[in-house]
């Protein structure tokens, strides 16, 4: 099977947009200070043909508050429409975005920042009931409000549960649960893992949430080697090559890749996961790996590949070596 675009020419592209060109030209006008193409990107997530998109919503509203949270432009696009549930939501995350840089820089007035987050969240929430997408920013919110103290998590769990009432299986909500699980964050490895095994196992054929093991693994191995002299870290190889992951590899190809039909609004980003988990567990020279290899194209993501290297470079070296191995011998 040969690469569809060699190595040479290949152009690495770590957009957030995925390939979604509406939401990179919407954001680029949001930037410039022109909201109408993501009022309309945002409000088709809600009035789609086939009824509400929330995975395209919550993945559309993300790439958009992250790229102008430095500016007030979506703050006066909610003067302007005061009723408009998209821009409310877009403000809600923007907050969001802002309060969680805050508490990964241990900014003095992140929690007020959090506090002043949920607010919005929960205005965003009343004005589109149904709407998961407002619940999964206050789980977000809550690693920035319990990271470092010893809360309770009855506040978190109770966010969880009305996201899960809005959409079961929601693949954005269930990351940032995960997330917040994470030992770096309010958790513990075990409970991260409980929770990952608990999801994926829960989860029906062809959702992505049966990547959450892997998500798991990558988390610990980075939590393993931050901080670490590169000579000294621990090899990747060892790590990945463990019997559980390779079990849990064949479980997202089978339940996963083998079920889904409609690729999800973030597929590549869950793709990067179970491409890097394959190579490092040995996987190289199969066939379900240069398809993943071909199916993802340029969309290299930061994570999971900067946890083991540079991530262009480490994608573009696995690469190569697949297509190489799977290339005809004379």
């Amino acid at each position: 099977m040969a690469a569809k675009t060699r190595n040479d020419v290949l152009h690495v592209n770590m957009d957030p947009a995925l390939g979604d060109l509406a939401l990179a030209e919407a954001r680029d006008a949001l930037a410039s200070g022109e909201w109408g193409p993501a009022r309309e990107v945002l409000a088709e997530t809600r009035h789609g043909d086939s009824g509400p998109q929330w995975d395209w919503r919550s993945h559309r509203v993300r790439v958009l508050a992250e790229a102008v949270a430095n500016s007030s432009w979506v703050e006066r696009w909610q003067v302007l429409e005061p009723v408009n549930p998209d821009a409310a939501l877009l403000r809600a995350q923007v907050e969001t975005v802002r309060a969680l840089r805050g508490a990964v820089a241990g900014t003095a007035g992140y929690r007020e920042t959090a506090a002043e987050a949920q607010d919005l969240c929960e205005h965003a929430a009343a004005m589109a009931p149904s709407d998961p997408t407002p619940w999964v920013a206050m789980l977000t919110l809550a690693r920035a409000a319990d990271r470092g103290r010893n809360a309770g998590r009855d506040d978190f769990w109770r966010r969880w549960q009305e996201m899960r009432a809005r959409d079961a299986f929601n693949r954005d909500g269930h990351h940032e649960a995960l997330t917040y699980l994470f030992a770096a964050w309010c958790g513990s490895h075990a409970e991260m893992y409980d929770f990952a095994y608990w999801l994926a196992g829960q989860a029906p054929p062809g959702s992505p949430l049966a990547v959450l093991p892997l998500v798991g693994h990558a988390e610990v191995y980075r939590a393993a080697t931050a901080g670490v002299a590169l000579q000294l870290r621990p090899s990747p190889q060892a790590h990945w090559g463990r019997r559980l992951v390779s079990t849990d590899v064949d479980r997202v190809l089978r339940s996963w890749l083998g079920s889904a039909i409609v690729p999800h609004a973030q597929a590549d980003l869950d793709r990067n996961y179970l491409l890097h988990a394959m190579v490092l567990s040995g996987r190289v020279d199969t066939d379900e790996t240069r398809a993943l290899f071909d199916a993802i194209g340029s969309h290299a993501m930061r994570v999971p590949w900067s946890y083991t290297g540079d991530p262009a470079s480490s994608f573009l070296y696995w690469r190569e070596r697949a297509f190489k191995a799977g290339a005809p011998r004379r």
